[in-house]
C-alpha cells in the first residue's frame, strides 16, 4: 500500500510525514546479525515499520495511546505480524536484560527530565545483547529553542525545562559531548553533534546529537 502524506494523514490521522528517520537507514550497515528489535518511544511507528519491512521482529513501545492507535490501524492494514505494539512508560518499563539485538530510541530522551533520561539509558544499555546495536538521538545544547528557553525560563533540572507547547511537556537538551561520554563502554560506529535539518521541514534546523554504537560485553 502506497499512500501520499495527505492520504496517510486523512486515513490514519498521522501528524507528521510517515517516513523513517535517516539515522535508522544509516544504522542498517552496522547491524551485522540478529533480528530482535525494540523501538523505544515509537510514536506513530514509521521507524518500526521500516525495520519490520527489513525482516526484524519489532516490539514498539510508547506511552501515547493516540499515536499507538494510529499505528495499530496502519499496521493492521499493512499486514505486518512481526510488529508488537505496547502502551507503557518507557522510563519505568521492565526492560529484559541481554535480550534485544537492536534498540532504537530516537528523540525520546529529550522529552523527559535529565534524571529520567539517565534512568532509562541505564535500562536500555543492559537490555541490548552483547554486540547488539543501540541507535539514539536527542536534541542538544545547540538547538535554537534551547537558547530561547535558557534566557526566559527556569530550569527544573540541568538543561531541562517545562515545554510551552509541542508533543511533550518537558524538554531536556543534552550537553556538549555528553551522549558520546555516556557510551564510552560501547564501540561507537557513528557519532554526530551539531546542527541538522529538520526532517519534516517545519523549521530550518535543530541542534542534535546522534549515536550508533554496539555493546562490547
Amino acid at each position: 500500500m502506497t499512500l501520499s502524506t495527505t492520504e496517510l494523514s486523512k486515513k490514519y490521522g498521522f501528524e507528521n510525514p510517515f517516513k523513517p528517520d535517516p539515522l535508522v537507514k544509516k544504522a542498517l550497515s552496522f547491524i551485522k546479525s540478529g533480528k530482535s528489535l525494540l523501538d523505544v518511544g515509537c510514536g506513530e511507528g514509521a521507524d518500526s515499520v521500516f525495520f519490520a519491512k527489513k525482516g526484524f521482529q519489532v516490539l514498539a513501545i510508547d506511552n501515547d495511546n493516540t499515536y499507538l492507535n494510529r499505528f495499530r490501524a496502519f499496521k493492521k492494514d499493512l499486514l505486518l505480524p512481526n510488529i508488537s505494539i505496547r502502551n507503557c512508560d518507557v522510563i519505568n518499563y521492565k526492560y529484559l536484560q541481554d535480550h534485544y539485538d537492536v534498540i532504537n530510541c530516537l528523540l525520546v530522551g529529550c522529552c523527559m527530565k535529565r534524571s529520567e533520561f539517565e534512568q532509562m539509558l541505564t535500562s536500555i544499555k543492559q537490555a541490548v545483547k552483547p554486540k547488539g546495536v543501540i541507535i539514539m538521538s536527542l536534541r542538544n545544547y545547540l538547538d535554537p529553542e534551547f537558547e530561547e528557553y535558557s534566557s526566559t525560563e527556569k530550569m527544573i533540572e540541568p538543561n531541562t525545562y517545562l515545554k510551552k507547547d509541542d508533543c511533550c511537556k518537558i524538554r531536556y537538551y543534552i550537553e556538549k559531548g555528553r551522549l558520546r561520554n555516556l557510551f564510552t563502554d560501547f564501540e561507537i560506529h557513528f557519532y554526530f553533534e551539531g546542527l541538522s535539518a529538520d526532517k519534516y521541514r517545519e523549521i530550518p534546523e535543530h541542534g542534535d546529537s546522534y549515536i550508533i554504537c554496539s555493546r562490547i560485553v
